[in-house]
């Protein structure tokens, strides 16, 4: 007597497909928010070491911080062209860490542009933006090159371990569509959110839900270069953003910030203009090192 074999009916095999999607849907989410989590830690280590290469810098210049370009010096290509005649300051701190990688984030919007082909990009498009508006003094024609800031002294913050440094930044999108000319004055840079005009500052659009300051390029319209793409953020108008940015502060520590933490102390809100954003407690702001 021969015994036939059973094989699964169709209805068994529907359960077992079924099951399989409902595990799917649930473990997908949970493998992508840990891949976004390693990448956020990257960029906060990557944070941290141009942190450290900031303050080496600061420590061999008479303890002055970095400007945030030095004009007369050039960028160059692999290939010895130059590709800018100005240097950022990711390319002024080499020296001190010895890895142009560390200035780009595997969020950023235009990775490939950035790491194909002329590893200078990486140094000109940061996703590392720096405070260079409160961390220099506004000074028309103090220099005889073009850039009109003179970087301040370490001694001149109050208090270096709540001042921000740096903070994820809009790397390519800082540019036209070609990449064939940047915002020299944004660069990797990051304008603080408060809106100021002053011949003791210097000019900034603030941060705010409307604006009018090239958003065709921006990955987050209206932040003043600020980024907020870790942990799923999206920008979407009038509204918040929902993710998050890594900081680093003076005294070289950094941290993970939601948008609400990094406005504190002002008149910030997403549904008015970035022009109207002003400081009301200045003991709370995280940006101007006059404060206490």
């Amino acid at each position: 007597m021969t015994t036939r074999k059973r094989g699964f009916t169709l209805i068994e095999l529907l359960v077992v497909i079924a099951i399989i999607a409902i595990l799917a849907a649930i473990l997908f989410p949970v493998f992508a928010q840990a891949r976004e989590s390693a990448r956020k830690t990257s960029c906060l280590s990557n944070h941290k070491q141009a942190g450290l290469g900031q303050l080496m810098y600061l420590q061999d210049y008479d303890e002055t911080f970095v400007l945030y370009a030095t004009f007369g010096e050039n960028l160059l290509r692999d290939n010895g062209t130059v590709y800018r005649n100005y240097l950022g300051w990711p390319a002024e701190i080499q020296p001190y860490v010895k890895n142009k990688d560390i200035f780009t984030c595997p969020d950023v919007k235009d990775l490939g542009f950035i790491t194909a082909t002329n590893s200078a990009r990486k140094l000109l498009y940061s996703s590392i933006g720096y405070n260079y508006g409160y961390l220099a003094v506004f000074t028309p024609g103090a220099n005889t090159d073009p850039n009109p800031f003179i970087p301040l002294t370490l001694a001149a913050v109050k208090k270096p371990a709540s001042i921000v440094m740096d903070m994820d930044s809009q790397g390519a999108d800082w540019a036209d569509p070609g990449h064939a000319t940047v915002w020299l004055w944004e660069g990797p840079t990051v304008d603080p959110p408060d809106a100021t005009f002053s011949a003791n500052g210097f000019y900034n659009n603030g941060w705010g839900g409307t604006c009018g300051d090239q958003t065709t390029y921006y990955e987050f319209p209206c932040y003043g270069g600020a980024t907020f793409h870790h942990s799923g953020g999206t920008n979407v108008p009038l509204v918040m953003p929902n993710g998050g940015a890594n900081v680093v502060f003076v005294d070289g520590h950094t941290k993970h910030y939601k948008c609400g933490g990094l406005v504190a102390g002002t008149t910030y809100s997403a549904t008015k203009p970035a022009s109207s954003t002003q400081v009301i407690n200045p003991s709370a702001y995280l940006w101007n090192p006059n404060y206490d």
